[in-house]
C-alpha cells in the first residue's frame, strides 16, 4: 500500500548539531497492516509520521502510496487518504468552536471549503448517532464548545472525526499519552474498533510496551532513524511483556 523508498532526512545539515536520521531508509505497510511503532526518544518514530503525514519532507527519495507518488503532496491534499491523532488532546480540535461545528469543519476536510458550515438536520442526526456509540453521553451536547470537554472526550470525538470520509491509513502519534489508565483504556477500545470497522491501515507510536501486546500486527522498533526490529506479531500468539523487553534490551 505504502512504500518508503531511499529516503533520506538531515536535521541541522552541515552544522556541529547535524543529525542524519534517515539514510538510505526503505519501508513497506501492507493493506490492513496494525503497526505498532517503539523506539527511544529520537528515534525517528515522529519524524516517521510526519514524512508520512506531509509535514516534513524527505531531503531525497520518494513516498508511493498505491504506486502513485505522494512525496511532495501538501499535508493539506493527503488528507484525503490519510488522517493523524496527536498526543496532545487539544491538538486537532477548535476549542471555542462547538461539537458539531467541529465536526462539520472535519467534514469538510477533503473537499471544497465554504463560509457557511451547514449543519442541518440529517448531518446533526448523523453525528449523533456516531458520538452515541462512545457511550459518553456527548450525544446529547453537540453545542457545547469542544474546550469544555476532558482530554479524554476531545481524544475519543477526535478519533470519530479523523474517520468521517473515506482515510486509508490512520497515523496515531501517542495518542493516550496525556490520559489517565481508564480513559486510555476506552480510547485504545475506540481506536481498535474503528480501525476494525473501516478496514484501516494503522501505525501507532508508542513508548508503552505493553500496547505491542495487546494491539497490532506487526511491531516497528526504530533506533536512530534505522529498523532494528520488523516483526510479525500473528507469529506471537504467546507473546508476553518479557518477551518484548528481551528483544529491545531493556
Amino acid at each position: 500500500m505504502i512504500r518508503l523508498e531511499h529516503i533520506n532526512k538531515i536535521f541541522n545539515a552541515s552544522t556541529p548539531n547535524e543529525n542524519r536520521l534517515f539514510e538510505n531508509f526503505n519501508f513497506e505497510i501492507n493493506k490492513g497492516d496494525y503497526i505498532i511503532v517503539v523506539g527511544s526518544n529520537g528515534s525517528g518514530k515522529s519524524t516517521l509520521l510526519n514524512l508520512l503525514a506531509g509535514t516534513q519532507l524527505p531531503d531525497s527519495g520518494k513516498i508511493l502510496l498505491d504506486e502513485k507518488e505522494i512525496t511532495r503532496l501538501r499535508d493539506y491534499q493527503r488528507s484525503k487518504y490519510m488522517a493523524r491523532i496527536f498526543q496532545n488532546p487539544l491538538i486537532g480540535t477548535a476549542p471555542d468552536l462547538t461539537i458539531i461545528e467541529n465536526f462539520r469543519l472535519a467534514s469538510l476536510r477533503t473537499t471544497s471549503k465554504r463560509l457557511t458550515i451547514g449543519t442541518n438536520k440529517k448531518f446533526r442526526s448523523h453525528i449523533m448517532e456516531r458520538i452515541a456509540t462512545l457511550k459518553l453521553g456527548l450525544e446529547n451536547k453537540l453545542d457545547m464548545p469542544m474546550g469544555l470537554l476532558s482530554g479524554g472526550q476531545r481524544q475519543a470525538l477526535t478519533l470519530l472525526m479523523a474517520t468521517m470520509d473515506e482515510t486509508q491509513l490512520l497515523l496515531l502519534d501517542e495518542p493516550t499519552a496525556a490520559l489517565d489508565p481508564a480513559t486510555t483504556q476506552l480510547v485504545m477500545s475506540l481506536t481498535n474498533s474503528i480501525i476494525q470497522e473501516f478496514s484501516l491501515t494503522a501505525l501507532l507510536v508508542t513508548h508503552n510496551m505493553n500496547d505491542v501486546i495487546r494491539h497490532g500486527n506487526r511491531v516497528l522498533h526504530l533506533e536512530r532513524g534505522k529498523i532494528v526490529h520488523d516483526l510479525d506479531l500473528k507469529l506471537k500468539s504467546n507473546l508476553k511483556i518479557q518477551d518484548v523487553f528481551n528483544w529491545f534490551g531493556q
